[in-house]
């Protein structure tokens, strides 16, 4: 189980990673490719807020993936890592949900319809991850 779980973590936070890496370098390909809302269909205010936020994940949201490589070469501090990611990632996905929630609520322009779900989407699978390496973690120590 627990190189199961260190591979998703690997896999699936490394890819966020890697697109807030895209993201705080040029911002305007993460939007070409997706990864940040259309600027078409996107308020500038929204678009700072996720030029920002990209930054900052870069310093934030490294804690899981590595906790992952811990998990598969099986290193003894990696529940530390995975305890501190899984926080982190569970608070960054609750955040963004209600961030999201509060600029829909002022009618903010977010993105497509599809660019929405799919950004929404990513924040349930980030929160199911930061649990699954919080419970794992625990038990384990």
């Amino acid at each position: 189980m627990q190189v199961i779980l260190g591979w998703l973590l690997i896999v699936f936070p490394g890819i966020l990673y890697i697109g807030q890496v895209i993201s705080s370098v040029d911002f305007p390909l993460a939007q070409r490719l997706g990864l940040q809302e259309n600027p078409h269909d996107a308020d500038p205010l929204l678009q700072r807020a996720e030029r920002y936020t990209a930054y900052w994940d870069l310093l934030t949201l490294v804690w899981l993936p590595l906790s992952g490589i811990l998990m598969v070469v099986d290193q003894a501090a990696w529940p530390l890592f995975a305890i501190a990611g899984g926080a982190i990632y569970l608070d960054a996905a609750g955040r963004e949900a209600m961030k999201i929630l509060s600029f829909k609520h002022e009618n903010i322009r977010l993105g497509s319809p599809v660019q929405q779900r799919f950004f929404f989407s990513t924040y349930l699978v980030m929160a199911l991850l930061a649990i699954a390496a919080l419970i794992f973690s625990v038990n384990v120590l």
